[in-house]
């Protein structure tokens, strides 16, 4: 997964690994924070659903868009699988 986020003239290029990103540990803290702070009923199991399959839709979409938001002051977010 890649964050690219461009303002001002200067662009920054966050690349995520998605198995570091969702390791066991963090899906941990997401689900008790979900947990303590919302009412949705997410649990480990389904976030662990979750990363399986982004690893298996970044096999088959390499540059997938999911997210490309830009504001009228030039500010532009752009996340790609």
């Amino acid at each position: 997964m890649k964050i690219r986020i461009e303002a001002n003239g200067h662009r920054f290029i966050i690349p995520l690994p998605i198995k570091g990103a969702l390791n066991g540990v963090t899906i941990r803290i997401i689900a008790s924070c979900i947990k303590k702070y919302s009412n949705v009923p997410l649990k480990e199991e389904h976030l662990k659903v979750l990363r399986k399959e982004l690893i298996d839709a970044k096999r088959s979409f390499r540059k997938l868009v999911l997210i490309d938001v830009s504001s009228s002051d030039g500010f532009k977010l752009k996340i790609t699988l």
